[in-house]
C-alpha cells in the first residue's frame, strides 16, 4: 500500500490490518536515506539525491524517499545503492543482478506459480517486478483514476486467487499515496483511501480462506509501505514522517499474538517471502535484508 502513514492507521479506521496486527506480528523503521532539502514531489528523475546520513552498514545510501526506491527495495532485497534506482525516473536499474523476490522464486522452484497486480504500471514496465514472474495485471491509474484502478486490481487478483493455483503473490495498491500529494494524509478523503484499501485486503483474505484447497495451505501475508508523507502531503525528504515504513505480517489461520518484529526493513520483506516459499537465501545474492522470523 503506497504512501501509508503507520501512526494514521487507528485513527483512519483499518479493521482488516488491526486485526492482522493483533493476530500476527508487526513494526517500524525509518529508510537509511532521502534528500535533504527534497521538493515533495512526484521526482521525474530530475533530482541528484543527497543522503541525510550513513546508511546500512555504514554506507552512504544516496536517494530520494520516492516510490521507485521504495518498491525496488521491497521487491529485491537490497538498498537502492544496489538496485541502482534512486528515484521515480528508474534511470540505472540494477534488476538482472538484483531481481525480485517472484523471479528469485520462481528460478528456484520452476513449477511454482508467481503473480503481481499493479495500479501502478512503473513497476512492471521498468523491470522492478520482471518479466519471469507467470501473471502479470498491470493498469496506469494515472489514466484509469487511482480509485478505480485499485478496485479492478483488486477484482483480478480475487479471479485469480479463486480460479487458480498461485504460490505466491504481490498485490500494489496506490490511492492512499495519491490522494496524500493531493490534500495531505490528515484529511476524510486519505482515510477514505486507507478504508477502501483495507477492505480490499480483506477481499483477498477471504478469497483464499475460501479456496478448496485452503485446508492444505498456508498462506503468509505481508503488508508494507514504500514511505510516508509530511503532514501537508508529498515525500522525498528526510523527515521522519517521510523517512517511517512497517511491514505488518502474519498467517491465516494462526494467531501468533500480535508481538512485535522490532524494526523490519523494507529489505527485509524479499528474503522473508522467499523464506515462507521454502527458497533458501544464498550468500552470493548479497541481499541486504534478512528473514523476519514469524
Amino acid at each position: 500500500m503506497d504512501g501509508l502513514r503507520f501512526d494514521l492507521l487507528a485513527a483512519s479506521g483499518a479493521p482488516v490490518l488491526t486485526a492482522l496486527m493483533s493476530t500476527g506480528a508487526y513494526g517500524t523503521s525509518l529508510l537509511p536515506y532521502g534528500e535533504a532539502g527534497a521538493p515533495r514531489t512526484e521526482s521525474p528523475g530530475e533530482v541528484v539525491p543527497k543522503s541525510p546520513e550513513p546508511g546500512d552498514g555504514g554506507r552512504v545510501i544516496k536517494s530520494r524517499t520516492d516510490s521507485g526506491p521504495g518498491w525496488s527495495s521491497i521487491a529485491t532485497g537490497v538498498w537502492p545503492d544496489k538496485h541502482g534506482i534512486v528515484d521515480n525516473g528508474f534511470a540505472d536499474p540494477q534488476f538482472q543482478k538484483f531481481p525480485d523476490f517472484l523471479t528469485r522464486a520462481k528460478n528456484a522452484r520452476p513449477d511454482l506459480v508467481t503473480s503481481a497486480f499493479f495500479s501502478w504500471a512503473a513497476l512492471a514496465e521498468h523491470g522492478a517486478f520482471g518479466p519471469a514472474i507467470d501473471h502479470r495485471f498491470v493498469l496506469d491509474g494515472y489514466t484509469v483514476g487511482w480509485a478505480e484502478a485499485d478496485k479492478q486490481v483488486t477484482e483480478a487478483a480475487e479471479r485469480h486467487l479463486a480460479q487458480d493455483d498461485p504460490g505466491a503473490v504481490f498485490v500494489y495498491l496506490g490511492d492512499t499515496d495519491e490522494v496524500a500529494h493531493d490534500l495531505g494524509p490528515h484529511c476524510p478523503e486519505y482515510a477514505a483511501a486507507l478504508q477502501a484499501q483495507d477492505a480490499y485486503l480483506g477481499r483477498l483474505l477471504d478469497t483464499i480462506r475460501t479456496r478448496r484447497s485452503y485446508p492444505d495451505e498456508r498462506w503468509t501475508v505481508v503488508v508494507t509501505t514504500d514511505h510516508g508523507h509530511v503532514d501537508e502531503g508529498g515525500h522525498g525528504g528526510t523527515s521522519d514522517e517521510e523517512r517511517t515504513v512497517f511491514v505488518i505480517a502474519g498467517r491465516l489461520g494462526e494467531d501468533l499474538g500480535g508481538r512485535s518484529l522490532g524494526t523490519p526493513r523494507l529489505v527485509d520483506v524479499a528474503p522473508m517471502a522467499l523464506a515462507a516459499l521454502g527458497v533458501p537465501i544464498a550468500p552470493e545474492w548479497d541481499l541486504d535484508g534478512v528473514p523476519l522470523g514469524l
